[in-house]
This record gives structure tokens, sequence and C-alpha cells, in this order.
């Protein structure tokens, strides 16, 4: 059993080592800005507003209001869904300010 749970487990964690190391977060490029000094200062800037912007018009939950104390299947989905949904309304505004500043995802 041990064999079987490690020829499992060991391409797991190598997946995830590669996920973690590839860098597979969102990147933002704004063609109208062609010094890469002056690019990466505002898309700091830009970033920090946008998240302001965002968190303002959907606040976000944090900690324990994220989770349902009723411990039905029904109360555990709904409150899964709440957050979720939740999480998507913050990310658009936030998306779409970003896009309204200029910058688009790299390709």
């Amino acid at each position: 059993m041990h064999r079987t749970l490690a020829r499992f487990v060991l391409p797991c964690l190598a997946m995830a080592a590669a996920f973690a190391l590839g860098g597979c977060g969102p990147t933002y490029v704004n063609p109208s800005i062609a010094d890469k000094a002056d690019a990466k200062q505002r898309l700091e800037a830009d970033t920090a507003i946008c998240k302001q912007e965002a968190d303002m018009a959907v606040a976000p939950t944090y900690g324990l209001e994220r989770f349902e104390s009723d411990p039905t299947i029904e109360a555990q989905a709904t409150r899964w869904v709440a957050n979720v949904a939740e999480d998507d309304a913050n990310l658009d505004v936030f998306a779409t300010c970003m896009r309204d500043r200029g910058w688009r995802f790299k390709k």
C-alpha cells in the first residue's frame, strides 16, 4: 500500500511545484507604456487603486464570515455559492478598472 500511495503522491507534488514555480497568475501589460520600469511602477499603483475600488464596490468577507455553522449540505452549499459570487463580483470590478486604465492580459 505504501508504494501505491507514493506513486500517486509524488506526481501530484511535482505538478503542484510546477504550477507554483511557473507563475500561473495573471500578467498585465499596457501597450501605451513603452518603458518597462515605468510600466512596473504604474502597474503597482493601478493595481492598488483597482483593488481598493473593487473592495469598496463589493466588500469582501474574511475569516469566519466565509464559513457556515449549519452543518447541513444545503447550508454549506449556499454559503459556498455566496462566497464564489462575491469573489467573482469583486474580481469583475477589479478587471474592469484595470481594463479602463489601459491594462490587458499578456498573451
